[in-house]
Order: C-alpha cells, then sequence, then structure tokens
C-alpha cells in the first residue's frame, strides 16, 4: 500500500473522486455548444496565419482541436486546477488590463488634445543633431604614442591616403546621418563633445574617444532642432494613446482597490 503515500497517486485518486461525484450528481451530459461565431473566429484565425481559408476537414480539425479544448479546460476547472496557477492569474490580469486599455482607445484623441501634449512634452520630440564623418584611427592600446602619431599624420593627410593611416578599427571608418546619441555610444561622450565643435572644413584633431585618438574629417552636420508638430504627428498620437492607457488602468485600479480593505501581515 505504499503507492497510496505517493502525492501524484492520492491527487488521481481525489480528481477521480471528485469527478465520480461530479458525474453522479449530474442529470445528463452537459452542453457545449460551438456556435457560429466560434466557427467565423476560428475561419479567422486560420485566414490571418495561412493567408487562406481552412478547407472542410481543416475545419472540422479546428472544431474538434476547441472541442477538446473546452473540454479539459472544464474539467480542469472542476477540479480547482486554475486556483492559484501563477500563470493562469497573470493572464487574468493581463487581460482585464487590455480591456481597459481598449475601453480608453474608443475615442481617438482630438487634434487640440494632441497638440496641447506635443507643448507640453515639447522636448520628447526635439530632433537631435545628425552627423556624416570620416575618421582615422590611433589606437591606444597598439601604440605608445597615438596622440602625438596622429597629430603628425594631420600634417600629410588628404583625400588620396586617409585610409592607408592609423590603425584597424572595430566599426567603420565612415559614418552617415548619425545621431548625437549614437556618436556618443559608439566613441563615447568626450568624442561626442569635440565632434560638436568641428567645422565642416576638411581633417581636423586628434580627437579623443575611448578608444585612443582619432582625426576626423566632418562632411555634413544637422543641427539639433525643434520640429513642427506635423512633422511628428503621429509619434505624438500613439504617445498620448499610451499615457491614455496608463492613466486609464491607473485610475481602473485605484477604483478597485477602493472596494478592498488591504491587510499585510509580516
Amino acid at each position: 500500500m505504499k503507492y497510496l503515500k505517493d502525492p501524484l497517486v492520492a491527487f488521481l485518486l481525489i480528481g477521480a473522486a471528485i469527478f465520480g461525484v461530479d458525474a453522479w450528481r449530474s442529470s445528463g451530459p452537459e452542453l457545449l455548444r460551438v456556435g457560429p461565431l466560434d466557427i467565423e473566429r476560428m475561419q479567422d484565425q486560420w485566414q490571418i496565419q495561412m493567408g487562406r481559408p481552412p478547407t472542410h476537414t481543416e475545419l472540422d480539425g479546428l472544431i474538434n482541436a476547441h472541442v477538446r479544448e473546452e473540454i479539459l479546460v472544464r474539467e480542469a476547472r472542476k477540479l480547482g486546477l486554475d486556483d492559484n496557477d501563477v500563470i493562469i492569474r497573470r493572464r487574468l490580469a493581463q487581460k482585464l488590463t487590455f480591456l481597459t486599455e481598449d475601453l480608453a482607445l474608443l475615442e481617438p484623441p482630438t487634434d487640440a488634445e494632441s497638440i496641447e501634449f506635443f507643448q507640453t512634452n515639447a522636448e520628447r520630440y526635439r530632433m537631435p543633431a545628425r552627423y556624416s564623418f570620416s575618421h582615422v584611427y590611433f589606437s591606444s592600446d597598439a601604440r605608445t604614442t597615438p596622440r602625438e602619431d596622429a597629430t603628425a599624420a594631420a600634417h600629410h593627410v588628404d583625400e588620396t591616403n586617409w585610409r592607408t593611416l592609423g590603425d584597424p578599427f572595430m566599426l567603420q571608418d565612415t559614418f552617415a546621418n548619425v545621431s548625437e546619441a549614437d556618436v556618443r555610444k559608439d566613441f563615447g561622450p568626450r568624442f561626442s563633445e569635440s565632434l560638436a565643435k568641428l567645422t565642416v572644413d576638411g581633417w581636423q584633431g586628434p580627437v579623443e574617444s575611448a578608444y585612443g585618438y582619432h582625426l576626423v574629417r566632418v562632411d555634413q552636420r544637422t543641427q539639433a532642432r525643434a520640429p513642427g508638430y506635423q512633422e511628428v504627428k503621429e509619434k505624438v498620437v500613439n504617445d498620448l494613446d499610451a499615457k491614455r492607457r496608463a492613466d486609464a488602468n491607473a485610475r481602473y485600479y485605484e477604483s478597485l482597490r477602493s472596494r478592498y480593505e488591504i491587510e499585510v501581515e509580516r
């Protein structure tokens, strides 16, 4: 009788007992209806995934799979398998959050609301400076005097020989229309700050980076600027929708929380 002490065996016996009692109480088979809306949903999902409607055989398979899943879900609920399940709890909370967000966006924002949001958050939409430049790299690891070597090379670097000077660099030697943030990420803040001060006027430097020193030729610079509303309208509307969703969730949660008295025992 040792097998009775096995938790899995005990669980199965309890489940069987519950199922037996439920079956004894039932006066007849439980109705499971697959309606036109269910079938339409299955067909739509198949169409989205496969790019074509399902055949009769495929639709029968979808219906059978739906019936099987529904039966298993119902029986699992009867056994209480959904109680205290972390995944199910999180999914239910997520679905309620999505429902609240959908309700918040039933009415699209007006132009006046979008413009007000844009003006309030103008700095968020400021367009950063952008650069197109080339560089010759002098490595601090490979050289004992990288700054001096770069200074000496600056006297004879030109369009015919610049690719033959310096050391190999882990990234490319020419950058086109990159943002100030990208420059800072790739080369470090010191290089980015120096690049902002260079003129569009031939080779200059040496300019220090996180890796060593560089001779730099700035080919084009676009200054940072504040765009007009129409330039960034789509992004503004998307950002405002995100804020409306977050606000709706916060309000809904607070209304729900007010219905509960919270006690925390530590």
